[in-house]
């Protein structure tokens, strides 16, 4: 498999959907799967200033008591102005559309919209040639 990295836009509300669809998926990844998984979030937290993200990994991230909270995504104002770039290397774009594309499944309206959005960006990128292409 080949290394090469691409870079897709994204705004804040699209990276809490991403962040979100993360979540759910580091809860079953393991090993490098879980460390792609985590260091996303951690790139899209800081690029982004979500104070919800703590820098204490101990916490589940799906849990109440972890930074992501049931409420947290359907708070979010999708603000179109407030983009930035995210940098995936082709394993961390294979787990995260993957990721986007169970979200989606599980989500209903808005959130599973910008999920699908963002998931065909990075196909895009990467000119549809990942590993899951994205499907779960």
């Amino acid at each position: 498999m080949t290394t090469s990295n691409a870079t897709v836009d994204v705004t804040k509300g699209e990276a809490r959907v991403v962040v979100a669809a993360l979540a759910d998926e580091e809860l079953t990844a393991t090993g490098e799967r879980a460390t792609r998984i985590q260091d996303v979030q951690d790139r899209l937290a800081a690029a982004f200033e979500f104070d919800q993200y703590g820098s204490d990994r101990a916490e589940s991230a799906g849990d109440d008591s972890g930074w992501v909270t049931e409420g947290w995504l359907d708070d979010v104002v999708f603000d179109v102005d407030d983009t930035g770039d995210v940098e995936l290397s082709r394993e961390e774009a294979d787990a995260v559309t993957d990721a986007l594309a169970a979200f989606e499944l599980d989500e209903t309206g808005e959130n599973a919209d910008v999920a699908e959005s963002v998931r065909d960006r990075i196909l895009s990128a990467f000119d549809g040639d990942l590993v899951g292409a994205g499907e779960s």
